[in-house]
């Protein structure tokens, strides 16, 4: 049956805000991907740097319970280093994240031995839409009134496309109160008015590397990760011969509610999915009509196949219909408008309403006494 126009609409509308909201959490993934690169490949840049980490906790002797992650560490000879932490655009709750991570002293190594941060420190705040100046006016104030050690540098990064081809740009936002890196060539690249640009063909050597930042992965990108990359590592042999001949599975892939924390370790990732990023992506699916929560057996099951079809309603994509992650997330949006899921806790029983009992006709003359 065809839809209305407005469902149609609301299809797209839903579609192209999930979509775009993807793509941003891409760029940033992307970001990162670049910075680890010029950490790695370029020469002047590796020479200078003794180690990063993009999984850091950063805190201040006594509070060791209690971590902050930021997106990323990088430590540099002679006393150079930097907090790195990367966003979208301006939120509410920056200027006491930013602040709590310039309070911080100390970063855990893996065994959780703290390391004082080098002399020379900074925080990078990089942001896709760079906020406006009454935003930077409110976090420039409450980092000064808190006396911060460190220099706070806000920088913005932007996919851009050009002749010779894709890349990150990155450049130091040029706004008064600005702070400047320490100086050394990885420092000077941030602090360089001309910004400067990562190609595409050079971070994408490390972009699977990165299947989130260190703090969150979105919904959409977990699931679109889960389904390309994880998936996959559950299958047994024979499972993994099907979808190589067939395409699909044959029979659903099931996930016991309770093995959910066993999440497939993939290797040479950076940072890779946590459980509860796993249980996003699969409820995500889900929506998409993808996997299929059986309550009273417990299980998640997942019809897995290389080629994810779209519904006859679906919103218009033009010339990305190829793409999985687009159509993961348009059927998500299709689903979501037509056949909305319940909300109903995990294992939750289903109970039928009572009905009271027909007693039957009433008798036509009196009850004994």
């Amino acid at each position: 049956m065809a839809l209305s126009a407005g469902i149609e609409d609301r299809i797209q509308k839903l579609f192209e805000e999930k979509h775009k909201e993807y793509a941003a959490h891409d760029r940033t993934l992307s970001a990162l991907a670049a910075f680890r690169f010029i950490l790695e490949y370029v020469d002047e840049i590796k020479q200078e740097t003794i180690f990063w980490d993009f999984r850091p906790r950063v805190c201040s002797p006594g509070s060791e319970s209690n971590p902050r992650t930021p997106d990323g560490l990088i430590v540099q000879r002679p006393s150079h280093s930097f907090v790195l932490e990367l966003k979208t655009s301006w939120n509410k709750g920056d200027v006491t994240q930013v602040t709590s991570y310039g309070k911080a002293e100390c970063y855990m190594q893996a065994n959780g031995t703290l390391t004082s941060f080098s002399e020379n420190h900074c925080i990078l705040l990089g942001y896709q839409n760079v906020p406006g100046d009454s935003n930077l006016e409110a976090l420039f104030d409450e980092w000064e009134k808190q006396k911060q050690h460190a220099s706070l540098v806000v920088f913005r990064y932007s996919f851009e496309s050009a002749a010779t081809g894709d890349c990150i740009f990155f450049s130091r936002v040029p706004f008064a109160r600005n702070g400047t890196c320490p100086s050394s060539h990885f420092g000077r690249a941030i602090n360089s008015a001309r910004g400067f640009p990562v190609t595409a063909a050079n971070f994408s050597r490390v972009g699977s590397k990165f299947h989130k930042s260190n703090d969150q992965v979105i919904d959409s990108y977990a699931a679109v990760i889960w389904w390309t990359a994880y998936a996959r590592h559950y299958l047994t042999e024979e499972q993994q011969t099907e979808m190589a001949v067939g395409g699909r599975l044959l029979t659903p892939l099931q996930i016991p509610l309770n093995q959910i924390d066993k999440v497939p370790v993939l290797p040479d990732v950076d940072v890779p999915l946590t459980p509860s990023d796993v249980r996003k992506a699969l409820e995500f699916l889900r929506q998409a009509g993808l996997v299929t929560l059986k309550a009273r057996e417990r299980v998640y099951e997942v019809k897995l196949r290389q080629n994810v079809r779209l519904p006859a309603s679906a919103a218009a994509i033009g010339a990305f219909q190829q793409d999985i992650a687009v159509k993961i997330i348009n059927r998500w949006a299709t689903y979501s408008v037509t056949k909305p899921l319940t909300k109903r806790p995990v294992g939750a029983k289903r109970t039928k309403s009572r009905r009271s009992r027909d007693p039957g006709p009433t008798l036509p003359f009196p009850q004994p006494l």
